[in-house]
């Protein structure tokens, strides 16, 4: 029996994550939640849902007038 290969470790590395780009690693609980948001605002795709996201935060807290 052989040992497993590079790419079979680097596969199992991550689980319970999306990664999404070098940057932006989260719980698929974050991923979960943006897609209900998503999904209950009918918004395209989760980069418009995280835009939705901030732009209210910002508002709510007084950072954006928009």
């Amino acid at each position: 029996m052989s040992a497993p290969t590079k790419k079979a470790k680097e596969s199992g590395r991550n689980v319970g994550k999306v990664k999404v780009r070098a940057w932006i690693s989260n719980d698929m609980s974050f991923w979960a939640l943006l897609e209900q948001i998503r999904s209950e605002k009918g918004l395209k795709n989760v980069h418009e849902a995280a835009f939705y996201c901030v732009y209210e935060t910002g508002k709510n807290l007084g950072l954006e007038t928009g």
